[in-house]
């Protein structure tokens, strides 16, 4: 009998955990509150009552990550329908056609929500799940449970002093949706990361004041660098051969060339590559003309009328005490080698390509292709990652699940062999045409960070729509490639996904 798994969520994760299962065989069902796919990208206004909502995603959001990164290993998003950068609709419009083209729906029981999951004395799971009317509850039991509900769907709310005493209404980024609520008003956005620097400029134009309260400042870079995707001039032999002192030098130097020196209240004392990015390219131009006011402060109180600021030169003060996910390739917990938590770590790039080799990972240790090391040697790796993102990152509760997405993903790559590796790559070049493989060298080490360079080798690879993608993106091709299109109908011949290979469905 192939293995029978759960998977809980039907966002990015639990999608891509759904076709790895699939196509390595095994029996899946995937649990989805919800009645659509999509989790987080899926736009949802929150309810007008009690304020809750699943999705944190505002109506303004554009990706971080530049289309060409985004996009899982064997589906590659068209640039004649996709820009170098979209917001939920397009991202949402992407899940669905990738979801399509794998055949995903049918294995998803929406409207079904995951109650408790208990793990028996065998080891299977035993999962209990009820319908949206909260009746016809019932369980089943599964060889493996995946959990991918995110990190975002619960948001973190600090509990700051006095704050029940504001006169004025205090809001969590997870329920903005649009600026136009905030028109005429002082507003004050404590924070400096993505949603925090997105919000406010979003609403520094309506609002009659605009500021924004951080601790410790940061690197804000733009989407485009000299008319390409930042992520363009940041590749393999920058991420994975250059030491880290190297490539943050040449960063920070280029980053001076481009932004120029950052406003002293934002001025970060790390450096470029010791915390999360955060990417808006009007952000500092709406500090420096006076729409956004920056304060490098922490928050002490709130009064009735407003915050009572403390200044401080260190944030060490703030942290309480460092989280500590106790996750082996921050996934498995080591007590429990048949429970994977996906989308765990906060990646500094895309999200598609780590948590798509996380799934190809988990499927290894589910069909033994690849071994556990022992609970006692799981723990030895954790302790030894944490102490490295002590030395690599600041010190902050976000960046303890901190990681730098290249070398993240190629550890997992690695693990199960599908790693694309110099000397795997030198030998293509001896054992086949030498000008094609010379050319797909060059487009992985010195192109952009494209996640088809993991279906090159070992298990589950597909070499001709790697190739075509690799070389396409080399050359900057402005539409799928017709090696691109061949082998994606070769793998489903849906009428729908040929409708859109076809250049339909725009």
């Amino acid at each position: 009998m192939p293995p029978k798994v759960a998977i809980v969520g039907a966002g990015i994760s639990g999608l891509t955990t759904a076709k790895q299962c699939l196509s390595d065989g095994f029996q899946v069902t995937v649990f989805e509150a919800r009645e659509e796919i999509g989790g987080q990208w899926n736009y949802e206004i929150p309810d007008p009552v009690t304020g809750s909502a699943h999705s944190s995603v505002y109506q303004g959001v554009i990706s971080n990550s530049c289309r060409d990164t985004s996009c899982f290993s064997d589906f590659p998003i068209d640039p004649s329908r996709y820009p170098d950068f979209y917001g939920h609709k397009l991202c949402l419009r992407y899940v669905e056609e990738y979801a399509a083209h794998f055949g995903l729906k049918p294995h998803i029981r929406f409207n079904t929500r995951v109650t408790s999951s208990e793990q028996l004395d065998d080891g299977r799971w035993q999962i209990s799940f009820t319908g949206q009317d909260g009746g016809g509850g019932a369980q089943s039991t599964f060889d493996a449970l995946f959990v991918c509900t995110g990190r975002n769907t619960t948001p973190h709310i600090p509990d700051f002093e006095g704050v029940e005493q504001f006169q004025g209404q205090v809001m969590h980024s997870h329920v903005y949706r649009q600026p136009e609520p905030f028109s005429g008003k002082s507003v004050a956005i404590i924070g400096f990361g993505s949603s925090a620097v997105d919000i406010s400029s979003e609403i520094c134009g309506l609002a009659a004041e605009c500021h924004l309260i951080t601790r410790r400042g940061g690197w804000v870079i733009p989407r485009f660098v000299l008319g390409k995707p930042a992520e363009a001039w940041d590749n393999r032999f920058s991420q994975a051969v250059l030491p880290l002192s190297v490539s943050q030098w040449t960063l920070t130097q280029l980053y001076h060339v481009i932004v120029g020196e950052l406003p002293g209240e934002l001025k970060p004392e790390h450096g470029m590559l010791e915390a999360n990015p955060v990417i808006r390219s009007d952000f500092i131009e709406n500090v420096k003309v006076g729409r956004i006011v920056p304060h490098r402060a922490g928050i002490k109180t709130i009064t009735p009328q407003g915050m009572q600021k403390c200044y401080k030169s260190s944030h060490s003060e703030f942290i309480n005490s460092p989280n500590s996910v106790h996750l082996y390739r921050f996934t498995v917990p080591p007590q429990h080698p048949n429970l994977f938590i996906m989308g765990i770590p906060e990646l500094t790039g895309p999200f598609h390509p780590a948590v798509e080799l996380q799934a190809r990972w988990a499927a290894a240790v589910i069909t033994g292709r690849i071994n556990l090391p022992s609970p006692k040697e799981m723990s030895e790796w954790i302790s030894k990652s944490e102490k490295r993102r002590v030395r690599e990152w600041v010190n902050s509760d976000r960046h303890t699940v901190s990681v730098h997405v290249l070398p993240y993903c190629d550890s997992l790559a690695n693990d199960i062999g599908v790693a694309p590796t110099f000397g795997r790559l030198v030998s293509r070049v001896l054992t086949s045409n030498p000008f094609l493989a010379i050319s797909v060298l060059l487009a992985v080490y010195f192109g952009i960070a494209a996640s088809a360079q993991y279906r090159l080798f070992g298990h589950d690879s597909k070499p001709d729509l790697a190739v075509a993608t690799l070389r396409r993106l080399a050359k900057g091709g402005k539409e799928l490639s017709d090696e691109e299109k061949a082998a994606l109908r070769k793998a489903d011949a849906s009428p729908k996904t040929n409708n859109i290979l076809n250049g339909e469905g725009k």
